[in-house]
């Protein structure tokens, strides 16, 4: 009898510690997938430079790498000079935004094939995306700005809202967009650009030229005895022009003018950037 007792006392400490080592280890790997699923929608800070916040329902702090963005609402926004690229969820792509950008989260979901709905918001800035096609039909990538909606089905292609007036300026360099505002949509494809005004539908999408529009003269004003030069410049209103480091108001036909005091030897750079990114450079002599 006592030999029995031994025996089963035994028996039962070795299913005990049988089963305490399955727990150690199929817990990892539960808590490992359990983190796999739960941060699997979001966009990730990859890189910076220069001022980025993170700002979510108020409350915003300076941004670090590996920041996620995983609820509606939350977002970033870099200052002057800066810059920030985030990973969209892992191996999906890039979105980088350009100075003076906000960006946030609308929507991070699944369609019923298990694809990714993801929907940004940009009220203003230049933002560049690089993402690949996507494996599931009912993938979606928009973007809202206040002059309409761009979408996606993997792509590389850029967006600009400019402050002044929030037209959105829309460029495709690979894959495949659409713009929609006010009930119409047009395709916007490999090469091709448009723009968005609020409360106008989209323009019919142009090629994008190989070397962005500008055209200027220079003027003399007098102003209380003060001698000025004038620059009266021209650029395609799909694009900006930073005239001495300066963002310029453009007209709705892209017409800028830009003041300076006149002295010998007098000159300005005027930097056109396009909703790619691509900056093209002029050292213009005023005097």
């Amino acid at each position: 009898m006592f030999e029995n007792k031994l025996q089963r006392r035994a028996l039962t400490l070795f299913y005990l510690t049988l089963l305490a080592s399955l727990m150690a280890l199929v817990t990892p790997l539960w808590a490992q997938n359990s983190i796999d699923v739960s941060g699997d929608r979001s966009l990730r800070v990859q890189n910076f430079s220069g001022n980025v916040q993170y700002f979510s329902a108020g409350t915003s702090y300076p941004a670090q790498i590996g920041d996620q963005l995983t609820t509606v609402g939350e977002g970033v926004r870099t200052g002057s000079g800066s810059s920030c690229t985030l990973a969209v969820d892992v191996g999906v792509g890039t979105i980088t935004l350009r100075e003076n950008t906000e960006l946030l989260i609308r929507e991070l979901g699944f369609a019923e094939d298990n694809g990714r709905i993801t929907r940004l918001s940009v009220p203003q800035g230049n933002v560049i995306l690089n993402l690949r096609r996507f494996t599931h039909r009912g993938s979606e990538l928009e973007i809202e700005t206040p002059s309409g909606v761009s979408g996606v089905r993997g792509t590389e292609f850029g967006i600009i809202v400019h402050p002044e007036d929030q037209r959105t300026s829309i460029a495709t360099l690979t894959g495949a967009v659409f713009a929609e505002a006010v009930g119409t949509t047009v395709d916007v494809p490999d090469g091709f650009q448009t723009l968005m005004r609020v409360g106008e539908p989209p323009l019919e999408p142009q090629p994008i030229p190989a070397e962005p529009v500008f055209e200027y003269q220079i003027e003399e004003a007098m102003r209380d005895y003060v001698r000025y030069l004038v620059l009266i410049g021209r650029i395609d209103p799909i694009n900006q022009v930073y005239v001495a480091d300066e963002l310029q108001d453009v007209t709705k036909t892209g017409e800028f003018r830009y003041e300076s005091l006149a002295y010998r030897g007098a000159t300005v750079q005027v930097n056109i950037v396009t909703p790619l990114g691509d900056v093209t450079t002029y050292d213009i002599s005023l005097l």
